[in-house]
C-alpha cells in the first residue's frame, strides 16, 4: 500500500512537472514596448495612479490583462496595440474603480487619523495616512479597499477607517457647512457637557459636518451619520478658520514651532506623529494648503530657489530638500525641512527639531549639510502644480 501510494505521488510530479514543460509561452515584444511606453508617458509615478497591465504570456492572440485608473492611459495603449496587432488584440483590462463596488466609489475618512497602507496587509509597511473629514475615492476592494487621497497617493485601507458614498451622498457632505477643529489634541462628546461619554478623539485639521450649537459646543455630524458635541473653543466653523488665515513666512514657522517635539512616525501625516514630509504637510495644511505626498514629490513644485550661492538666497519658510544625486545624474531627495533662517532648518528625525547647517554650531547636522541639494518656495506659488489651497483642490469639490 504504501508503495502503491509513493508511485502515485511520483506520477503526479511527474505529470505537472510535463505539464508545465510543455505549457507554450508566447511572446509579445510590441505590445510590451507599447505598454512600457504608454506607462512611461501617462504613469511615471506609481504612487498617484494605478497602471498594473501586462502582455498575457498564456495567450497565443497578443492579449493585454490587469488594472488601470488612468482612463487616459487606457484608451492610449489601446489605440496603439490595435494599430499593431488589428483584431486578433484581446484585452482583458479592468478599468477601476471596479465594477463590484457598485456607485460607492467615494468616501470620506471616518476616523481622526486613518493609516494607508502600500499593501492590502498589516504587516507592510504604512504609505501614508489621512485625517478625519478628507474626501478619497475608491478603486477596488479585496479584504481592504485600494483608494486614492487628495493628494494623490494610492494605498490600502480597511472599511472601519473611511465611509463609502454614492456621487449623490458625496456631494452632499462636501457642500455642507463644516467645522474645523483647531487645537492639537481633544475628543468629541455624546452630549454637550465634556464629562460626557466620549464619540472619538479628534486632532487638528478633522473635518465634521456642522448641524448646530448648544451652548459652548458645536453639534456635528460624522461622514458615517453619528452625532457629537465639539467644544467651541477647540474648532471654527470652517468659513471662518479659513478667512482667518495667512500664509507669510512667519505663520509657517510659528506653525512648525507648534509641532515641537512630536515624535517621528514613519507614513504619518498627522499632529499624532509624522515623517519629514508628512510634517511639510500637516504645517501647510494648517493654512489650507495641501502638499504632494513625499519629499521627492514636493521638491518638483513650487518655486525653485537657485541655491548655487548655498544659502545666500533661502528666505524664511523655503523648504530645504536632502539626497545625492546617483551615477546616472538623477537625483534621490530622501528628507525635507523648512529653512527658519541664520543657516538652521526645522524637521521632522527622530522627532520635530532644530538643526544647523553651520558646522561651527553646537546642532550642526553634517549628514543633511552635505546632502543639500534643492530648495523652492511655497509663498508666490500657492494653486500651482502640485500645491492646493483646500477648496481648489479636485477631491474637495462637487463631482459631476
Amino acid at each position: 500500500m504504501k508503495k502503491l501510494s509513493l508511485l502515485i505521488i511520483i506520477l503526479s510530479i511527474t505529470t505537472f512537472l510535463f505539464s508545465q514543460e510543455d505549457k507554450p509561452i508566447y511572446k509579445h515584444t510590441e505590445l510590451e514596448i507599447a505598454i512600457q511606453r504608454v506607462q512611461k508617458e501617462y504613469n511615471p509615478d506609481k504612487r498617484v495612479n494605478i497602471f498594473d497591465i501586462k502582455v498575457s504570456n498564456e495567450d497565443k492572440h497578443p492579449t493585454i490583462i490587469g488594472k488601470t485608473s488612468n482612463t487616459a492611459a487606457y484608451k492610449t495603449l489601446l489605440k496603439d496595440a490595435r494599430e499593431i496587432y488589428g483584431d486578433q488584440l484581446v484585452d482583458k483590462v479592468e478599468l477601476l474603480p471596479a465594477s463590484e463596488l457598485g456607485e460607492k466609489t467615494y468616501g470620506v475618512i471616518n476616523l481622526s487619523v486613518a493609516d494607508i497602507r502600500e499593501e492590502p496587509d498589516f504587516t507592510k509597511g504604512m504609505a501614508t495616512q489621512s485625517i478625519l473629514g478628507t474626501p478619497i475615492r475608491i478603486y477596488e476592494k479585496k479584504d481592504w479597499y485600494r483608494i486614492q487621497t487628495p493628494d494623490g497617493y494610492i494605498g490600502w485601507s480597511q472599511l472601519a477607517n473611511f465611509h463609502p458614498m454614492n456621487k449623490d451622498e458625496f456631494n452632499e457632505w462636501i457642500s455642507a457647512e463644516k467645522v474645523i477643529f483647531t487645537d492639537f489634541f481633544g475628543f468629541s462628546y455624546s452630549k454637550a457637557d465634556k464629562n460626557s461619554q466620549t464619540v472619538t478623539d479628534l486632532v487638528n485639521g478633522n473635518m465634521l459636518r456642522l448641524e448646530g450649537t448648544k451652548g459652548d459646543f458645536y453639534k456635528v455630524s460624522y461622514p458615517d451619520g453619528k452625532t457629537a458635541y465639539v467644544l467651541k473653543s477647540q474648532a471654527k466653523p470652517y468659513t471662518e478658520w479659513k478667512s482667518s488665515i495667512e500664509l507669510t513666512q512667519k505663520s509657517i514657522i510659528d506653525k512648525a514651532f507648534t509641532l515641537m517635539g512630536i515624535p517621528y512616525v514613519w507614513g504619518g501625516t498627522s499632529v499624532k506623529g509624522m515623517d519629514c514630509s508628512g510634517y511639510t504637510k500637516t504645517v501647510l495644511f494648517m493654512h489650507g494648503i495641501i502638499l504632494m505626498r513625499d519629499a521627492s514629490q514636493q521638491v518638483n513644485t513650487g518655486i525653485p530657489v537657485d541655491i548655487s550661492r548655498n544659502y545666500d538666497n533661502l528666505e524664511i519658510g523655503d523648504l530645504m530638500f536632502f539626497g545625492k544625486k546617483g551615477e546616472d545624474g538623477r537625483e534621490r531627495i530622501r528628507h525635507v525641512g523648512f529653512y527658519i533662517g541664520n543657516q538652521k532648518f526645522i524637521h521632522a528625525s527622530g522627532s520635530i527639531r532644530v538643526s544647523s547647517i553651520d558646522p561651527n554650531a553646537a546642532d550642526y547636522d553634517e549628514i543633511n549639510a552635505k546632502e543639500f541639494i534643492r530648495a523652492t518656495r511655497i509663498i508666490g506659488a500657492v494653486d500651482t502644480n502640485g500645491i492646493w489651497t483646500i477648496d481648489n483642490n479636485p477631491m474637495y469639490g462637487i463631482q459631476e
